[in-house]
């Protein structure tokens, strides 16, 4: 087994452990960092193609309410709720990439960004959605009988969730389609990819689903742990914050994001009671990674390889 797999295989057992060991306050953030490094890595899934979206705090809304609507309004079963809140992210993903995933750049990023905000602009507008107080009361899923109230039994809801989140996104960037999607990288990339009869529109559709699936999926889950649902959870700083994540991680191969969502997230945790000023040090965090950087923090070794490597050596002979 190589080191790689070996190390993956004791972090998996490490935060099996934690329901056992840690303190409500841990897996509280142990249950956060979760929940967002699921997000980002969906958001690292469009951004393999090229794409760089500022509204996936839209399809996480979408998710988190459909469950919320279903299971306060009708009574359905929060299990059927998530299903159908990642269904309807799904949904919308997909009638909106159709459309807007022939843009590049800036304007797709805008229209996305302007679909995020239309979501939001829509839950504050109607009181049927609880308008900005946002709706209270989201009951806990049940499992074998037992309401999943406390902070271990929802962490391994969400362990679970987002461990099969992750494994269904790493196994399809490995597959002949996840391949494919990098031919979609630029403009010139894609032209070349179509010239050979591949349906560009199709792939990065299909993959810009499976990504908004994902992000209302575990909104969903979110919004049960929250116990309530608001619009001011899901703004545009929030769809930022995720494409920091990512991009401090670094986006050279999966796991970037995921090393970036898990350690800013953890940070801002502990930041939590300083408010606007979270962000401040992110986007301190962001421009220093950029400029020392560039790969991300997955390319901090390399880089400190080649610090020392550059580093003049003095001669001990006298």
């Amino acid at each position: 087994m190589s080191p790689s797999r070996v190390a993956l295989a004791l972090l998996v057992a490490l935060l099996a452990t934690l329901p056992f060991t840690a303190t409500p306050y841990w897996l509280h953030v142990g249950i956060v960092v979760l929940i967002n490094v699921a997000y980002t890595a969906s958001v690292y899934a469009v951004l393999r193609m090229g794409y760089l979206s500022f509204g996936h705090a839209g399809y996480i809304a979408l998710g988190a309410y459909a469950t919320v609507v279903l299971t306060t309004k009708f009574g359905v079963s929060p299990w059927i709720g998530m299903l159908a809140g990642g269904a309807l992210a799904a949904l919308f993903g997909w009638l909106l990439g159709a459309v807007t995933l022939g843009l590049r750049g800036i304007y797709f990023s805008l229209a996305i960004f302007a679909f995020g905000e239309i979501v939001n602009a829509v839950f504050r507008a109607f009181d049927w959605f609880g308008g900005p107080a946002g709706l209270a009361g989201v009951p806990r899923p049940e499992f074998l009988g037992t309401k999943l109230e406390s902070h271990a039994s929802f962490y391994s809801l969400v362990l679970v969730i987002v461990g099969l989140s992750l494994l269904a996104l790493y196994r399809l960037q490995h597959t002949h389609f996840g391949f494919t999607l990098l031919a979609f990288k630029t403009a010139d990339t894609e032209k070349l990819a179509q010239s050979v009869g591949i349906d560009a529109a199709r792939y990065k559709t299909a993959c810009f689903t499976v990504s908004c699936f994902i992000a209302g999926l575990v909104g969903a889950v979110h919004a049960h742990y929250l116990n309530f649902v608001s619009p001011s959870i899901f703004t545009l700083f929030y769809s930022t914050d995720l494409v920091i994540f990512a991009m401090v991680g670094g986006i050279g191969n999966f796991w970037g994001p995921v090393l970036g969502a898990a350690l800013l997230t953890a940070l801002g945790e502990q930041l939590f009671s300083v408010g606007y000023w979270k962000s401040l040090v992110y986007a301190s965090i962001l421009m220093i990674v950029i400029i020392g950087l560039p790969g991300g923090l997955l390319d901090l070794p390399k880089t400190v390889r080649g610090w020392f490597a550059r580093r003049p050596r003095t001669d001990a002979a006298s």
